[in-house]
């Protein structure tokens, strides 16, 4: 089974690009979708995702970090959850870029993965 790829793309056929479900590639594309979608951006899914792209608005170190930390793992696991087990996260601020580092566990192939997003701030 196969979903559309994230961000959208053609193939050289002229298709929609596609990866298949719970594969690597899958699964980094929904971190990437969970943690870049502002709560409430989404119509029918209000809870999904997490605070990340109001850190440009804010400050950027200490308890911010812990606080952002925290909503990245509850989101995660409650979105993700079923595709994924969490093994470790970090978020990491300065003033101007802010990084997020997530080491998790692949249900469907028990394969381990590490996908590291970055944000301008600026």
């Amino acid at each position: 089974m196969s979903r559309l790829a994230f961000p959208w793309s053609v193939t050289p056929l002229g298709q929609s690009a596609s990866v298949a479900y719970g594969s690597a590639a899958h699964v980094r594309q929904m971190l990437e979708l969970v943690i870049f979608t502002m709560p409430l951006e989404r119509v029918m899914r209000p809870d999904f995702g997490t605070p990340v792209r109001q850190m440009v608005f804010g400050p950027t170190g200490g308890p911010q970090a812990i606080a952002l930390e925290a909503a990245l793992q509850a989101a995660i696991m409650q979105h993700l959850g079923h595709v994924l087990d969490l093994l470790d996260l970090g978020v990491t601020a300065d003033e101007a870029l802010l990084e997020i580092s997530v080491s998790y566990e692949v249900l469907s192939t028990r394969e381990a993965g590490t996908t590291v997003l970055r944000k301008e701030l600026t």
